[in-house]
């Protein structure tokens, strides 16, 4: 992604800790999906590798024979990986180098969202695929997403942070549109699927939100589009433990290159 538009920190000290939220959430349904395409010997790209724990897994899948690259605009998670099956390589998936025609799978969760420039990014990770590979791409569509609560200050919480999100280049709805855009992309056998869940505090997913709150909180009230005394209140709430979160949901579409 673009170093210069995103706008959670990869430098933040608690950074890694809401990166394990977001892998809780999600990971088991990424494996189950890229368990189908992924094997002994596959080669994959891993485009926007995060905290580096799907990049893990792959290299477990592929084995000796296998290959995967991690590429990612903050490597600092994923370097101690590296091996003689996993490369680690840091870009900009905007402007960097990416290969051409060279892996049986292409992957990445909540990247594009974030990217004002998708479209474009799309169609070089489809580029990357060999004839026959599959891309799978995972990003969210935030309408599902909600508290438990039904008074107002989550909701105002929610949509400040969003519009801050948003004015970066953040598409809150993207994850709806990812089948039509592999399909626009020229990729064939295009399915669709969506994944989303009811938690609490509990959850070791609920780390996410928390901790995106506690982040993203001081620019939305500096841009005076959250008020610090809901920001306050959420955060006091989610501390207890006891506030429930309807996630977003998590669409994962995926596409053949002809």
């Amino acid at each position: 992604m673009s170093e210069k538009r995103y706008v959670y920190d990869p430098a933040w000290e608690q950074e890694r800790e809401r990166l394990a939220g977001i892998e809780a959430l999600w990971d088991p349904g990424t494996q189950a999906i890229l368990s189908r395409f992924v094997g002994a010997g596959s080669r994959v790209l891993e485009a926007g590798a995060g905290g580096g724990s799907v990049v893990s897994w792959l290299a477990s899948q592929v084995g000796a024979s296998g290959h995967v690259l991690a590429v990612d605009i903050d490597t600092r998670f994923v370097e101690p990986l590296a091996s003689d099956v996993v490369e680690v390589r840091k870009a900009d998936l905007v402007t960097g180098e990416l290969p051409v025609g060279e892996y049986d799978v292409v992957h990445s969760r909540m990247v594009l969202e974030h990217i004002p420039e998708r479209a474009d990014v799309l169609r070089r990770l489809a580029g990357a695929l060999r004839p026959g590979g599959t891309l799978v791409l995972e990003d969210y569509d935030w309408s599902s997403f909600g508290f438990e609560a039904t008074d107002e200050a989550p909701q105002r919480v929610t949509e400040a942070l969003l519009a801050l999100m948003a004015a970066a280049g953040f598409e809150r709805e993207y994850g709806r549109r990812l089948p039509a855009a592999l399909a626009e992309a020229g990729l064939t056998d295009v399915l669709g699927e969506g994944r989303s869940l009811i938690i609490d505090g509990s959850h070791p997913g609920f780390a996410f939100f928390s901790l995106s709150l506690e982040q993203l909180a001081p620019a939305a009230i500096e841009a005076g589009l959250m008020r610090a005394e809901d920001a306050d209140s959420l955060r006091a709430r989610m501390a207890s433990g006891g506030e429930r979160i309807i996630t977003p949901t998590l669409v994962a579409a995926i596409g053949r290159c002809p």
